[in-house]
């Protein structure tokens, strides 16, 4: 999805208004991962897939050919690169809060799967020469499966 502009000039500030809403979005998800509120990610998910698609066009479009932004000021350039850098690092910040999250949920499941597989587990039995075997484990017929490659 492209940005309609007339110039340089309404494509800059175009831009630099999708890259704020997109920062806002962002930096609010953010916070609710920070408030445990694993499920921020699935607010205004339409939009920010909508913003987020439109700021990688524009942005590979402006690097392929940079005179979209020849009608720009320098100020609009200015505000537009400052925008983009602060965005850079948004994005750093909202990646680690994710790992953060994904790193908690696989815990949580990690936990319960073995808590059910150990409270499952086959009691102990006789060996071949009269010995108490130690009990197989059971993770495997426990009835939960859990993927830990993710």
């Amino acid at each position: 999805m492209a940005i309609a502009a007339r110039d340089g000039a309404d494509r800059a500030e175009q831009l630099i208004a999708l890259t704020e809403r997109l920062s806002t979005l962002m930096a609010e998800e953010i916070e609710a991962h920070k408030e445990n509120r694993l499920d921020a990610s699935s607010r205004d998910w339409a939009e920010k897939e909508k913003l987020a698609h439109a700021y990688r066009f524009e942005i590979a479009s402006i690097r392929e050919n940079p005179s979209l932004l020849a009608e720009a000021s320098q100020g609009q350039k200015e505000e537009l690169k400052t925008k983009v850098e602060a965005f850079g690092k948004l994005a750093e910040r909202h990646a680690k809060a994710l790992a953060a999250s994904k790193e908690v949920t696989e815990g949580i499941v990690r936990a319960i799967t073995e808590e059910v597989a150990t409270s499952r587990a086959a009691p102990a039995g006789y060996g071949r020469a009269g010995a108490i075997t130690a009990p197989k484990s059971s993770a495997a017929h426990s009835g939960i499966a859990t993927n830990l490659k993710i």
